[in-house]
């Protein structure tokens, strides 16, 4: 039923914006520490310090983003507003002669931009919940991380083929360009969903759980930030491997989380979506026994199946799980999803 309604145009303009936000910030992040140390000639402090900064704007940001919308009647002002700040970051960058300038903009309207993704997961859900029933919502909302996390699987490299060919100057306009084009979608095609200011509120969860979730998650993400960013060292300095097995090994495992989320989102309308939660908070535990253990390359690419289950149910069903517990502020759960994967960024690169 899900796979016949995906096939309206409204659905379709929400899948597709969606991505499209997503692939957009996929060809922006991964560039931007080559960027700084590049064009800035910044060491490797002014680096860490850049990201530090726009992670910590990033989560202020987007929790308040979350709050307002919950208290409009129409959340596509703010992705369109999100939408053109990423054009607007990214002109920023190609005439940016400063470290200093750049900052500002990384901390401000790319922060903004990257605040809107979770609206529009708000948004989307929002219109789920008028169009679909709950089974139909959880594998629409699943479908719609996976449509996001696929944007990943290409972009990056997609990114850093184009720098090959464009200076900072021509790539980061040619950014902004489509960030508009996105902006565009967003405002004339991005179908309507009116927020419920009377949604039933029996089902909210103590805060003491929300905060409990919060803390679980933001540690979920943090042992991957450290696991990945570990990733190359381990390697090369303890299998005494190429550095270019750990792109092959996080190549295999962005395979198959795919389709491991959306089958996650299948189980979700079947089982409760806090038992499956929990599969995928235990299966990482394999993956770093794992690799305590290894003692040769191979090894390791097996094991990048439990890695794919904890992103598959942790990242394809955790924002579904915390829209339920938050169901009249669906904004609010949306952005604090996403700040869990910004405070386990920090908390990673920190580890």
């Amino acid at each position: 039923m899900i796979l016949k309604r995906a096939l309206s145009l409204p659905v379709l303009f929400i899948f597709i914006t969606s991505s499209l936000q997503a692939f957009l910030f996929s060809l922006t992040l991964p560039t931007l520490s080559y960027y700084i140390s590049e064009k800035f000639s910044a060491d490797a402090f002014s680096i860490g310090m850049f990201f530090i900064l726009i992670a910590l704007s990033g989560i202020v940001i987007s929790q308040l983003m979350g709050n307002l919308s919950d208290k409009l009647t129409d959340r596509r002002p703010l992705i369109t507003f999100g939408l053109f700040s990423g054009a607007i970051s990214c002109y920023i960058f190609s005439e940016a002669h400063t470290y200093i300038v750049a900052l500002l903009a990384g901390v401000t309207f790319f922060s903004i931009s990257f605040s809107s993704i979770s609206q529009i997961f708000a948004h989307a859900r929002e219109y789920a919940e008028q169009s679909f029933n709950r089974k139909e919502i959880v594998m629409f909302n699943t479908s719609l991380r996976a449509l996001s996390a696929f944007s990943w699987v290409g972009g990056p490299a997609l990114g850093f083929i184009l720098l090959n060919y464009f200076n900072f100057y021509s790539y980061y306009k040619l950014i902004a360009l489509l960030y508009i084009a996105c902006t565009a979608l967003a405002l004339f095609v991005l179908p309507a969903a009116t927020i419920s200011s009377s949604k039933v509120m029996t089902n909210a969860k103590p805060n003491a759980l929300i905060a409990i979730a919060f803390i679980a998650f933001s540690l979920m993400f943090a042992c991957n930030q450290a696991y990945i960013i570990a990733l190359p060292l381990y390697v090369t300095q303890e299998l005494g491997v190429d550095v270019s097995w750990s792109g092959w090994l996080m190549g295999t495992a962005a395979a198959i989380e795919i389709p491991i989320m959306l089958f996650a989102g299948w189980l979700g309308t079947r089982f409760a979506i806090s038992s499956l939660v929990c599969i995928g908070a235990i299966a990482p535990i394999v993956l770093y026994l794992g690799f305590w253990q290894a003692t040769e390359l191979w090894i390791l690419f097996p094991l990048q199946i439990s890695n794919a289950l904890m992103i598959g149910f942790i990242a394809g069903l955790g924002m579904t799980w915390f829209q339920d517990l938050m169901p009249n502020k669906t904004g609010a759960a949306s952005a604090l999803f996403w700040n869990t994967t910004n405070v386990g960024n920090i908390l990673g690169a920190v580890i």
